[in-house]
């Protein structure tokens, strides 16, 4: 009960000092930013990583050892039968990589055999997984730069609002005085918690973003080498 009455009169003294209204935004800021948050860190790691459960790990581990044991077996041999083991790996991994394999593989069975076409397909494939990819991470780093200078706007407001106050109560109370203070650094502080998050998020995503990508590069360039050898030949 005193921790609910302590609650309250802070949110009674944040409106009496004018920051519950920069506060109100930052929370929602703050909420808007760690759903795209959990959003993307079940898009670039995978649902399955999220968990603690070791076998789930170990499951997940052996599929993509799978996938990758299928890939490089359609690159040695690139029939029907090894695209087709493939694209069944790719169902079983949930991942930007998979993904990527899946469209760009479907793709090059309906198109003809002209290179610039298949090298058209696999650029576009490429592209739309680096799309996806960072997809939402600009915007997460906006938030997080964001959040410290709302907290400073929420300051600098319940200062103002403090010292009108005392102007006209015609009191020079220091206790007052700092207690006003106090609330309205409240706002910076609860900024700074958000942005610090935000920011620590924000580097890990898009760490894992500039894997990602670096992995489906190499991969269609393979798969563009793959389909083109007397090209690769050439190069040698």
């Amino acid at each position: 009960m005193n921790t609910f009455q302590e609650i309250l009169d802070k949110t009674i003294s944040l409106l009496r000092e004018g920051t519950l209204p920069v506060m109100l935004p930052l929370v929602l800021l703050c909420m808007a930013m760690w759903v795209m948050i959990v959003e993307r860190i079940g898009y670039l790691f995978g649902p399955w990583n999220m968990l603690l459960w070791p076998p789930a790990r170990a499951s997940l581990r052996a599929a993509k050892r799978r996938l990758a044991n299928a890939f490089e077996e359609f690159l040695e041999r690139g029939d029907d039968q090894s695209r087709y083991q493939v694209l069944e790996n790719c169902a079983k991994v949930r991942s930007p990589y998979s993904k990527f394999l899946r469209y760009a593989l479907l793709r090059l069975t309906h198109i003809g055999p002209s290179d610039a076409e298949k090298e058209l397909e696999i650029l576009r494939a490429e592209h739309e997984a680096h799309e996806e990819i960072e997809k939402g991470l600009l915007l997460i780093s906006t938030f997080a730069k964001t959040a410290p200078l709302l907290g400073l706007l929420g300051t600098v407001t319940g200062m103002i609002q403090t010292f009108r106050v005392m102007m006209f109560a015609s009191t020079s109370d220091p206790r007052a005085l700092s207690s006003g203070i106090s609330i309205a650094l409240i706002a910076t502080e609860v900024g700074l918690v958000v942005s610090l998050s935000g920011v620590i998020a924000s580097s890990w995503l898009n760490r894992r973003a500039q894997v990602l990508e670096e992995e489906i590069k190499l991969a269609a360039m393979r798969i563009y080498q793959d389909d083109n050898p007397e090209e690769e030949g050439a190069q040698a």
